[in-house]
């Protein structure tokens, strides 16, 4: 099973690579950094089919670091592909970004996710925190999400509904 959380060869080549003293990264408070903010900003606040197919490429750059909670991508088309198809198993995403922090040159988006099932009439909401690494050209090389998935989506599978709540002790 796919781990958001593995320290795994994959992810300690990329904290390398993606090491930001790599790269030139923008004057903190800068114009240009909100120019980078802006740019993941406006991807997710439009989680769109239309929006996401304009805009993914020039927001991430060919090679990258991607892993949520499901998937791990290391380019920037099976990113698309993987976002555009969830896109499709829902009515409406909405992410509100409620807070940016920089450190040490790499930035770290706590965020609400707002999902719409197909055929629900009420949002299901989660929160999360994305830590993102940007190139000398401003877009993002390195991506994690850091979030769990478990009441939005694998508390809808019968048999993880039972198994979750065993778990948790409320059985």
């Amino acid at each position: 099973m796919h781990s958001q959380t593995d320290l795994d060869s994959t992810y300690l080549e990329a904290l390398d690579w993606t090491d930001p003293s790599n790269f030139t990264i923008p004057s903190e408070g800068s114009s240009e950094e909100q120019v980078l903010l802006d740019g993941i900003e406006q991807l997710f606040t439009n989680y769109t089919f239309d929006n996401l197919s304009e805009r993914l490429k020039s927001v991430y750059a060919d090679r990258i670091y991607f892993r949520d909670a499901f998937k791990s991508f290391s380019d920037s088309d099976a990113l698309l592909a993987y976002m555009l198809h969830g896109v499709e198993a829902v009515d409406a995403v909405e992410f509100q970004f409620n807070h940016i922090m920089r450190s040490k040159d790499e930035f770290f988006v706590e965020w609400t996710m707002r999902l719409r099932f197909k055929g629900k009439d009420a949002f299901e909401s989660s929160i999360g925190i994305s830590r993102f690494r940007f190139n000398s050209e401003g877009q993002v090389i390195f991506h994690q999400d850091y979030w769990d998935p478990t009441t939005l989506i694998y508390k809808k599978i019968p048999i993880a509904k039972q198994l979750i709540r065993f778990v948790q002790g409320r059985m």
